[in-house]
């Protein structure tokens, strides 16, 4: 700019004058530049007064050449600094994108593991050097970084991003195609960034923001602090070595906390703990003072229903409250998972409050396995945990509504550690080696995992419609069951000799074998019903069908031994004293799969009574309808509290089926030699055979889950069979 003779010269520096801002006119003039030019990055060279460049006014024609000289310059300089920013970008977008990743060495846990991938953070900090300093592949490296651990390009690479942690305690997780901030990091261009949930206010009109944020009102609805840790032990002592989501030395830290000043208690943590009331409820016994002080209804039945609504609703509002639609963080997802887990024990199916769940994951990040982020081992282990409960889930809901996500991504997070809670050791290189002896709380969640894979192969393979797999597949997928009641043994019997089980993991490989008997029933029944013993047009199985009447008395055998073992089960979990805690589990799927188990065993033993007597011996009869006596008194007892709606349900199906298939044995043991005339016909046993048709003609998806049979058809038999009984009195 040309120093005009007519004009006053500028007191502001060159750089701030172009861009009109306020230029403090730094003292140390000329010998540094101003503050402005400092906090913007501008070089020192650059921040100059016209004032000192041109003391004296020169001629017209100097001050012109010397200025468009001076901008010559400045244009050279500026167009230098821009390409240099561009390839700084470029290389970090490289370097993090690239088939090579450098990892620090101060990282063996890294290092010495090539499947984990690293933090983007870890390989942010790295500043590019020179393109001489390149190496082959193109990516560069800082002076204080280690040379690149090359590990193979993998497509996983693009789906790790930051873990972004905010002050006000929640989490978001960027993938690396999301924004430029997940890309850079925490690098120099982005450092200063502000990034906080907090600063976005929530406008006042946002969906499904009703709840307002008043820690006094949320917790008004807690029970006292009595009952409160009456009901937290509870759930610690049963439900959690069942679920085992969360890291009980934590927790019991942050439940200190919350006794000491509940006012400064998060929302998502209050969250969390109503979820936890809401499940334990459940599992208090039906003579608690507990549930007569705060219930104060007529029966057990009634109080926990109406305290397992009243604190799950209020969970819910503290979800709310804190906005958890679109802010969240670890409790949040806890806090849901545990509602779900609890709803499917009681009330039946909660799909869309899991899918919920499951994009709450993804937010958190946690389909990404923890080590990319280099978290504690402890958050770590939390996190592995929640994924795996909740894939868990989803794997349930997809064999139970038909396998909605048949193509599932390939997340690469690991199985949680097999290790108790105290075996986890803070820090980020803290380790935990897995045990090959006695069983954790984790065990069992590792092999319902497992037996929940087999579950959904078996459905994909025998319930599509028209399609029945060959035997070969029904033996293999039959193989892989005994393969983990193996295993189940292993764990958990192999070391007895030094101390006994204890209670809680007696219940666990009780329920576990129960329900590889569950699925043994689910792949093998549906064999056996191909033949249609009770249909007025059998099968010929001789001729038609995939199955040999060989194969289909083998699957019927099969079915035998694992009904009897389910009715045994379900026996020792009502019985014993030492499992009563536990009888909230035998009360709602536990009886289910003892229903599928009396319901076959009282249709085999018809089918036997009605056909050759030589096929199975009399005395096999004779115990089996004995065991469906001993079941269907557990069935009554546990109907009449009420606190058992599916034995509510079972009660009078499975004593209409008992009573034909016990009429049929006796009508068996006639012999024309030895009597005058044959018996007539038994009323209850024709009765009971329209319920028998039902149970071989029910599709197989119905014994999945309570909530997918339908009760009606049975009830609707059972009332039309009292009613032609109370006829046939009356003629």
């Amino acid at each position: 700019m040309p120093a005009p003779e007519n004009r006053r010269m500028p007191l502001s520096c060159e750089p701030c004058r172009e861009r009109k801002i306020r230029c403090p006119r730094s003292a140390n003039r000329p010998r540094g530049p101003c503050e402005t030019c400092i906090r913007r990055g501008i070089p020192p060279e650059d921040c100059v007064y016209l004032r000192d460049l041109y003391p004296r006014r020169p001629t017209l024609a100097a001050a012109a050449a010397q200025a468009s000289a001076h901008a010559q310059c400045s244009l050279q300089a500026d167009n230098a600094r821009l390409l240099a920013r561009i390839n700084d970008l470029e290389e970090l977008v490289r370097a993090q994108l690239g088939a090579a990743v450098a990892v620090p060495q101060q990282s063996p846990k890294l290092r010495n593991d090539a499947s984990h991938l690293p933090s983007p953070d870890s390989t942010m900090h790295c500043p590019p050097r020179s393109a001489q300093d390149s190496d082959s592949t193109g990516m560069t490296l800082g002076d204080d970084c280690s040379p690149p651990a090359v590990t193979p390009p993998s497509s996983a690479l693009s789906s790790v991003g930051t873990l972004l942690h905010f002050e006000s305690g929640h989490e978001r997780y960027e993938p690396l195609s999301s924004k430029w901030s997940s890309i850079l990091g925490d690098g120099p261009v982005t450092r200063g960034i502000p990034r906080d949930l907090d600063r976005l206010q929530t406008p006042p009109d946002f969906a499904f923001t009703t709840m307002k944020a008043d820690v006094q009102d949320l917790l008004s609805m807690l029970p006292p602090s009595s009952y409160c840790d009456e009901l937290k032990n509870v759930y610690f002592g049963t439900f959690a070595t069942l679920f085992h989501v969360l890291h009980d030395p934590t927790f019991d830290a942050e439940y200190t906390e919350f006794r000491d000043d509940p006012l400064q208690t998060p929302l998502p943590w209050l969250a969390l703990l109503y979820a936890i009331l809401g499940v334990a409820v459940t599992a208090v016994p039906e003579d608690s003072a507990f549930l007569w002080d705060l219930g104060r209804q007529q029966t057990a039945a009634e109080n926990m229903g109406l305290l397992t609504s009243r604190y799950r609703a209020w969970a819910m509002k503290c979800l709310e409250a804190d906005h958890y639609l679109w802010r969240h963080n670890l409790h949040t997802l806890q806090a849901l998972v545990i509602l779900i887990y609890g709803i499917n024990h009681t009330h039946g199916q909660s799909w869309a409050l899991l899918g919920t769940a499951r994009n709450i994951a993804f937010a958190l990040g946690c389909h990404v396995d923890p080590d990319a982020f280099s978290l504690d081992l402890v958050v770590a282990e939390q996190r592995r945990r929640c994924w795996a409960a909740l894939n868990m889930l989803y794997t349930i809901q997809n064999t139970t509504l038909g396998y909605l996500d048949t193509i599932q991504p390939p997340f690469s997070v690991k199985l949680p550690l097999d290790v108790d809670d105290y075996q986890l050791t803070t820090g980020v290189n803290g380790s935990a080696p897995s045990r090959s002896g006695p069983p954790s709380k984790v065990s069992y969640l590792l092999f319902k995992f497992k037996l929940y894979d087999i579950a959904s192969r078996i459905c994909s393979s025998l319930f599509r419609h028209g399609h029945r797999p060959s035997y070969d597949t029904i033996l293999s997928l039959d193989a892989e069951i005994g393969t983990q009641q193996h295993a189940v043994n292993n764990k958990y019997l192999l070391d007895t000799t030094t101390a006994a089980l204890p209670d809680y993991h007696a219940v666990h490989l009780n329920i576990l074998f129960g329900y590889t008997h569950q699925l043994t029933l689910l792949l093998h029944r549906p064999v056996v019903m191909q033949q249609q013993a009770l249909s007025r047009s059998p099968i010929n199985v001789a001729t038609v069908g995939p199955y040999t009447r060989a194969q289909i008395t083998k699957s019927q055998a099969k079915c035998v031994e694992s009904s009897r073992a389910l009715l045994g089960i379900h026996r020792v979990l009502h019985e014993n004293e030492a499992y009563r805690t536990y009888r909230w589990y035998n009360r709602g799927i536990g009886s289910f799969h003892a229903f599928h188990a009396a319901v076959f065993l009282a249709y085999y033993c018809y089918v036997c009574c009605v056909s050759d007597p030589g096929d199975v011996e009399d005395s096999t009869i004779t115990a089996l309808i004995r065991e469906l006596r001993d079941a269907l008194r557990m069935f009554s007892d546990m109907a009449r509290d009420g606190l058992s709606p599916i034995c509510q349900k079972a009660t009078p199906v499975l004593r209409k089926l008992v009573e034909a298939a016990a009429e049929r044995e006796q009508g068996r043991y006639y012999h024309p030699h030895s009597q005058p005339a044959p018996p007539p016909a038994p009323q209850s046993a024709e009765n009971g055979l329209d319920l028998l048709l039902l149970a071989e003609g029910l599709d197989p998806q119905q014994w999945l889950s309570p909530s997918l049979m339908d009760w009606n058809d049975w009830n609707s038999l059972v009332e039309a069979s009292e009613v032609s009984g109370t006829s046939q009195l009356l003629q």
